[in-house]
């Protein structure tokens, strides 16, 4: 096995210093393709095996480095869409009779569309940021306000097309703000595909059921990293029904958004901000 020094003298040679993640397989390759030519050309008497040791040394170098993530939204463009044609968009109880308010406004209650802010996490680029308060009207446990990201261009209506996510591991991204009151939850919703169309979005398969975390300690004026392994941390409420019990695999092969929900903020102003939203 090779030493240190060794690794590094590979790791200079093969370019590693030019590797960029969003294109790490691709890059990897012709990295080891590099170093195995160049062992071809000064070595020829033992240039297979010397090569396979080359790759095998890098590889278990950098296996750590190259774990399979996504991006599904850096927010750096500064618009509503992530890379895929998912959609940002806010939301609360104001459909079910509520009296909480949100901003950016929600859907169907003014002409404003979801905006970005800024700056984002280091100081730089665009974030999602939403500010508001939840109400009385509807009771405890039933004032809320949020906001989602839609998966791609499909999964929203009229077509409400899920997408398989079941080979991540969980979802990361970045958070801060301020929370007088109430709680946050990150939210896993299971979807059909069927559309409503008077409120524009995809059917409940859990009666809203869904799988959730709480969130809420990770909210301070600092921002932090969220993680979040979907087969670990994520439970559906106590309250659900037992013929809306789902296991996670099933949920994980139809995605259509993730949520971001607060609730119970008796009347108290939030303030919440996302960046770098991933899966891991």
């Amino acid at each position: 096995m090779f030493d240190e020094k060794e690794i590094i003298k590979m790791i200079t040679e093969g370019k590693i210093d030019n590797l960029k993640m969003d294109n790490n397989k691709e890059n990897l390759k012709n990295i080891l393709m590099n170093i195995a030519v160049k062992n071809k050309k000064t070595d020829k008497k033992i240039q297979i095996p010397l090569a396979f040791r080359y790759i095998t040394a890098v590889a278990g170098f950098f296996v750590l480095f190259f774990i399979t993530f996504y991006v599904v939204d850096n927010m750096d463009d500064g618009d509503k869409f992530n890379r895929n044609g998912g959609i940002w968009s806010t939301y609360s109880d104001r459909h079910q009779g509520g009296d909480s308010v949100v901003w950016p406004i929600e859907h169907g209650y003014g002409k404003d569309e979801f905006i970005m802010s800024a700056p984002g996490f280091g100081g730089k680029g665009w974030a999602v940021r939403i500010t508001g308060r939840t109400g009385y009207k509807i009771g405890f446990n039933y004032n809320y306000l949020g906001v989602v990201v839609r998966f791609n261009s499909k999964s929203y209506c009229p077509e409400c097309k899920g997408t398989n996510i079941r080979k991540y591991n969980g979802i990361r991204f970045k958070i801060k703000g301020n929370l007088q009151q109430g709680r946050l939850f990150f939210i896993l919703p299971y979807e059909s595909e069927e559309c409503i169309n008077e409120r524009l979005t995809c059917a409940s398969l859990t009666d809203y059921a869904d799988f959730e975390k709480d969130i809420t300690e990770y909210v301070t004026d600092e921002w932090k990293t969220v993680i979040i392994d979907f087969r670990k941390d994520l439970s559906q409420p106590f309250w659900v029904n037992k013929d809306k019990i789902f296991d996670i695999e099933k949920v994980l092969e139809n995605v259509h958004l993730f949520k971001w929900q607060y609730k119970n903020g008796n009347g108290e102003i939030m303030d919440l901000w996302i960046d770098d939203v991933e899966l891991y």
